[in-house]
């Protein structure tokens, strides 16, 4: 039984896979999940997640799915103590085989990301507490939920809009391979990559991606400084090395993102 918050990175062939459960008030600013799907289900409480500039209503029982590379946050409602979360990342690659397995297709979406479905939920919640209790990755039954998930919601209608947008793929090319210095990237950098100019790039930005050029500079920041934490006794000298003015700076931005403070999240 599981009573208090913990998170676990386990392997399967060459993808990580993290699984969390969480165990009271989880609020986080807007951001992305790089290159993987995160698949949840609601326990008890309410939230309400943000998804392509709409607000959906997340109650017990409910299964949330979150593409990657898509813009979302989310607000819990903490109940008399009664939000639980059970959630895991999957990398893009892993889930899009299955899915492609399916339809043999590559451009599908979902009908629904914010979904009741009692069958499915109940599947879902059982994987991820056995992984969570016993350590270990269940690959069947994960293979076989996603291949349920596909093949009852999967679709081809317009998808949701993500940071993949085709005006800034030179610019996500230039991320992705990490070309730049974290500790001195600005907007000006990510502008003269685009070849505009620096102000209209951070208007274009802005308004198709749906963050400002700071605040995704901020989410590579963090992104980088959760993969490290383990690895850095000093909080101040981490902040320093992903481009933080100083240790409270990481702390309010590492915050944003995940909920919970730095330390926090080391000893979950």
């Amino acid at each position: 039984m599981l009573k208090n918050s913990v998170m676990k990175e386990l392997s399967f062939q060459e993808h990580k896979l993290i699984f969390k459960f969480i165990h009271k008030k989880h609020n986080f600013a807007k951001h992305i999940h790089d290159d993987k799907y995160m698949i949840g289900i609601c326990l008890d409480g309410k939230n309400y997640f943000n998804m392509d500039n709409q607000d959906f209503e997340v109650t017990k029982g409910m299964i949330c799915l979150i593409p990657p590379n898509t813009v979302h946050s989310c607000k819990t409602l903490n109940i008399d103590n009664k939000w639980q979360f059970l959630t895991c990342f999957i990398p893009k690659d892993f889930f899009e085989e299955i899915a492609k397995s399916i339809c043999n297709k590559s451009n599908f979406t979902f009908k629904e990301y914010f979904i009741k479905d009692d069958d499915l939920a109940t599947y879902l919640e059982k994987i991820i507490r056995d992984t969570l209790t016993y350590e270990k990755i269940f690959d069947n039954h994960i293979i076989d939920f996603i291949t349920l998930f596909c093949e009852k919601y999967m679709t081809y209608k317009e998808k949701i809009k993500t940071i993949k947008n085709e005006r800034f793929e030179e610019l996500f090319k230039f991320f992705k391979e990490e070309k730049y210095d974290l500790k001195e990237l600005s907007f000006y950098d990510m502008a003269k990559v685009m070849n505009m100019n620096p102000y209209y790039f951070h208007r274009i930005f802005s308004k198709s991606i749906g963050l400002t050029p700071q605040t995704f500079i901020n989410f590579l920041r963090v992104s980088k400084a959760t993969k490290l934490l383990t690895n850095y006794e000093s909080l101040s000298q981490l902040a320093l090395e992903c481009g933080f003015y100083d240790q409270s700076h990481f702390t309010k931005e590492f915050k944003k993102y995940h909920g919970i403070t730095p330390t926090k999240y080391k000893n979950i």
